[in-house]
């Protein structure tokens, strides 16, 4: 509303510079006008005398003349000579006005009923200029202002017509938009008292169209609900695996634990103290591995250089192949030379061992896992695949979720966040992850954009 009374006030004060402009525009085209008739005039009195004066103010003083003056921009030209004592000698008005003066001068005068133009009886304004001539006579020239107060009346009125206007739809449209401002803030804050007493399934309403800056504001102020909701459920599932995978090693620690106590023998306490630094392994090694991908997942190893693909392939193969070996495993890899990429080597390294280590505990012996590295045109694609029992379709995306595994009953090592981890690597690298169904057994592929922004 303010800004609408201000933007109001700034129009009236540009009428009022039109009006003005105007009617000095006007005003100094009358005087103009008189300057040059009373020069002509005082010429013809230098040159042919004030007889010639006389005359040629009776002959402008006719009806016909004075009709011939009036243009209709402004009233008809008056015109006035006296003797030294005043005696009219000629022209249009009956008398010396009392308040003419040598000079310029604006007089107000009653219209006589011989002037055309003028009403009989009515008051009207005179533009005159006045002149002393040498002989003592006084001579005044004048121009009528009827038809400019005409205008200067009706501009007035037209003005103030265009300032109500301006005013009412001024006022009217920042109410309206005001409140159309409000309407939606006030949405934004009933949504978010809403959330912040709990419920966060709660969203900011968009428009239809959804084009403007509250809509477009409200899409990405839901998207960011959307992932702290998501973030939130994503805690509370984490907290709960966590006390549940915990719960059994911890449970059979503490009971391993009260039968070393129990038992006097050394032998059975050794075995008792190696099965509980074994499952304290386990725990840590969870640990260790949630503590990764909360570092990964919250951009806190940002380290970044180039990396040698070609490398980190050959360590890995070289690594895993004697795990292979071990498990009757066959293990392949094509690994041309020469291959990098920006990115962070350490996590890049962890996330392909986590792939191929999935692969090999989960091939049954005498099957076979292959490592690939290729790269076409700004990709670069790491795959790995092997003839295990392979992933359902519909499985597929969860498994990337922290501690979900196909093995249920929990007989096979592991602790469901191999595939969370290289998620999280690749969502930190901006890469993508697919699953694929490799006939038999399960094809990863981790593929990179060479123009990753280090």
């Amino acid at each position: 509303m303010l800004y609408a009374g201000l933007f109001c006030l700034l129009t009236v004060c540009c009428l009022a510079l039109v009006y003005w402009g105007t009617m000095n525009e006007i005003r100094t085209q009358i005087d103009a006008g008189l300057r040059a008739e009373t020069d002509a005039l005082l010429r013809l009195y230098q040159v042919r005398g004030a007889v010639a004066l006389l005359q040629t103010i009776d002959a402008r003083s006719t009806p016909a003349s004075l009709a011939q003056s009036d243009t209709g921009d402004s009233g008809p030209r008056q015109y006035l000579l006296t003797d030294t004592n005043g005696k009219v000698l000629a022209g249009t008005l009956d008398h010396w006005p009392f308040k003419a003066t040598t000079g310029w001068d604006t007089l107000h005068l009653i219209a006589q009923g011989h002037e055309p133009g003028l009403d009989s009886a009515r008051h009207y304004r005179l533009r005159a200029h006045v002149l002393l001539l040498p002989n003592g006579e006084h001579l005044l020239v004048g121009q009528s202002l009827n038809e400019t107060d005409e205008l200067r009346d009706q501009m007035l009125t037209l003005m103030l017509i265009v300032a109500v206007l301006i005013l009412g739809a001024g006022l009217g449209g920042g109410w309206w938009i005001g409140r159309s401002v409000v309407r939606r803030l006030e949405q934004v804050t009933n949504a978010a008292d809403r959330i912040m007493a709990g419920d966060l399934a709660q969203r900011i309403p968009e428009t239809v169209r959804g084009d403007d800056e509250f809509s477009l504001l409200a899409h990405k102020l839901n998207a960011m609900l959307e992932r702290i909701e998501l973030l939130m459920r994503n805690t509370r599932e984490v907290t709960e695996n966590v006390a549940h995978d915990l719960r059994s090693p911890l449970t059979r620690l503490r009971g391993a634990a009260e039968m070393a106590l129990l038992k006097g023998d050394s032998e059975r306490q050794r075995e008792a103290l190696r099965k509980a630094i074994e499952q304290t392994d386990d725990i840590v090694a969870t640990l260790n591995a949630i503590l990764n991908i909360a570092q990964i997942e919250s951009n806190a190893r940002r380290d970044r250089a180039t990396v040698d693909m070609s490398s980190i392939c050959h360590d890995a193969a070289d690594l895993y192949e004697a795990l292979a070996e071990n498990n009757s495993i066959q293990f392949e890899s094509v690994i041309p030379d020469g291959i990098t990429l920006p990115g962070n080597r350490q996590l890049i390294a962890q996330a392909v061992g986590n792939l191929l280590d999935n692969a090999i505990k989960y091939t049954p012996a005498g099957g076979r896992v292959l490592l690939t590295l290729s790269r076409q045109a700004n990709r670069v694609t790491v795959q790995v695949s092997d003839t295990g029992s392979g992933i359902p379709a519909d499985m597929r995306e969860k498994v990337m979720q922290r501690f979900v595994r196909l093995d249920t009953s929990r007989s096979k090592p592991g602790n469901g966040l191999g595939l969370s981890l290289v998620k999280a690597v690749a969502d930190q690298h901006a890469a993508s992850v697919t699953l694929e169904d490799n006939h038999p057994g399960l094809r990863v592929s981790i593929v990179f954009s060479c123009e990753v922004n280090s």
